[in-house]
């Protein structure tokens, strides 16, 4: 193999990488909206799961919490609380569901967001920046001010 073909091999599972990052911080910002503004779809299923709503904000500021944290560059072991709490999280509501009776239909997805969320913490590089590192996968750099 070419080393232009092993760079690019190299770049596209690095991009690779990045696909459960962005599935749990959409999701995340997503659902800490939902659950913040109490939308009709969060109070059917706390309503069903038997939760109260109160519950529903609390989740919401956890998730805002959790992508900040995420997001913010530095603070390696809060960054490992964050995706410990976003486990928490995705895994609770795929047990909630099971747990209800519910099929693959409810559970599957926070069980997948579960998975990812390990996925995103295991790949991503220890101690940076997100933005530093999508700014690194894009080939971009900061040049400092002379």
């Amino acid at each position: 193999m070419s080393t232009r073909t092993t760079s690019m091999i190299s770049r596209g599972l690095k991009l690779a990488r990045w696909v459960p990052v962005t599935a749990v911080l959409a999701e995340t910002a997503v659902g800490a909206y939902w659950d913040l503004a109490r939308i009709s779809y969060v109070r059917d299923s706390f309503d069903y799961l038997g939760y109260p709503m109160y519950f529903a904000t609390i989740l919401g500021i956890a998730k805002t919490a959790a992508l900040a944290t995420i997001l913010t560059p530095g603070h390696p072991q809060t960054k490992e609380w964050a995706y410990a709490g976003l486990v928490f999280v995705y895994g609770g509501a795929a047990t909630s569901h099971l747990a209800a009776g519910d099929g693959p239909d409810k559970w599957a997805m926070p069980l997948f967001f579960a998975a990812a969320t390990f996925a995103a913490r295991a790949w991503l590089p220890q101690g940076g920046s997100t933005t530093a590192t999508l700014r690194g996968l894009a080939g971009t750099r900061r040049t400092q001010p002379a």
